[in-house]
């Protein structure tokens, strides 16, 4: 994949295009946005350019190096992240990698580390990152790839070239869709409210099996713990484990069937909904779980979300959220 096949971005993709073209290419930066939003993309197309033999904002696509990054096994291309059953990237982890950093790459001019979900380091992390990047070797690119990079030391954020990267237009979001799917069958107001600017929530719509199932499952889950049970409860905490890797697509889905519930709620069907897919369950539940119920539950999804992007460990606060849902839709 190259800059030209990516949709949207175009300010980010000029910059790093020139970077490259100039040869005034930074030796660290820093790839910050929503999940979803592109940057673990748009940072392996930066890397598969830099890594061609040949140079150029555009790969060859016939080197060896190109070669192997369409298998993704080159070697000079190398990710950092936490390891399974971790919720942190810690001292280890980046020090596993200084040996690497040590050789020289093996095929192009330039050897790439790429740091996925940089918010996760630790101080201790960060602080070994610090001597790298304060006397980088003159081969060595890393980019840190952020959701939040408020949990970065200022000194890591100040040795690295900052890239926000904003949300997509709607007719940027459509293309996307309709490049996965074709026209579809969903509305494309929907699809674009429901997205709200970012494009992977729109691919995750793109697969509308996919996106009916998840609102019809958290509903499902509702419904239950509504009913009372342990039996609910647990349903409700294995969901929210199974979409860990998807969490920002889960906790926004979360989101958006409160506030569907409280709007049905309050204003029955004056209001459209915006998981439309999903509509009569809604309308359905809403009559068990009211406004000030939905928006008490709102506000938890919030909480915990910003908990999560602090680091806490996503299970304990999954879990935590599940046990706070349960109490306030069933406080009666």
């Amino acid at each position: 994949m190259t800059f030209q096949d990516l949709i949207g971005q175009q300010q980010v993709k000029e910059l790093l295009s020139e970077s490259i073209r100039t040869g005034r290419v930074g030796q660290a930066y820093l790839f910050n946005g929503p999940e979803g939003i592109g940057r673990k993309t748009m940072a392996l197309c930066f890397a598969e350019a830099l890594t061609c033999e040949h140079g150029g904002p555009l790969p060859c696509g016939s080197c060896r190096a190109c070669t192997l990054n369409r298998s993704g096994t080159n070697p000079d291309i190398i990710w950092i992240r936490a390891k399974e059953g971790r919720s942190t990237v810690g001292v280890e982890d980046v020090r596993s990698v200084q040996e690497e950093i040590s050789t020289a790459p093996r095929f192009g001019k330039y050897k790439i580390i790429l740091f996925e979900h940089a918010e996760k380091m630790t101080v201790q992390a960060q602080n070994a990152l610090l001597k790298t990047l304060e006397e980088p070797p003159p081969y060595i690119i890393m980019i840190l790839i952020s959701s939040n990079s408020v949990t970065l030391l200022d000194t890591v954020k100040s040795r690295s070239v900052q890239i926000d990267f904003k949300r997509y237009t709607e007719e940027e979001i459509v293309c996307a869709f309709e490049r996965a799917h074709g026209d579809g069958g969903i509305d494309r107001h929907i699809l674009c409210e429901y997205a709200d600017g970012i494009i992977g929530r729109a691919l995750l719509m793109a697969d509308s099996a996919q996106y009916e199932s998840l609102c019809r499952r958290i509903l499902e889950c509702l419904g239950a713990l509504r009913d009372g049970g342990g039996a609910a409860l647990c349903a409700m905490e294995e969901l929210l484990a199974e979409y860990a890797p998807q969490k920002e697509i889960f906790f926004f889905t979360l989101y958006s069937v409160f506030r569907d519930l409280a709007l049905s709620s309050r204003y029955g069907e004056e209001i459209p909904l915006q998981n439309v897919l999903a509509a009569g369950e809604i309308r359905k539940l809403s009559e068990k779980i009211g406004y000030h119920d939905a928006m008490d539950c709102i506000g938890r999804i919030g909480r915990a979300w910003r908990l999560i992007g602090q680091n806490v460990n996503y299970r304990l606060a999954a879990d935590a959220l599940a046990i706070r849902i349960q109490e306030v839709i069933c406080h009666d």
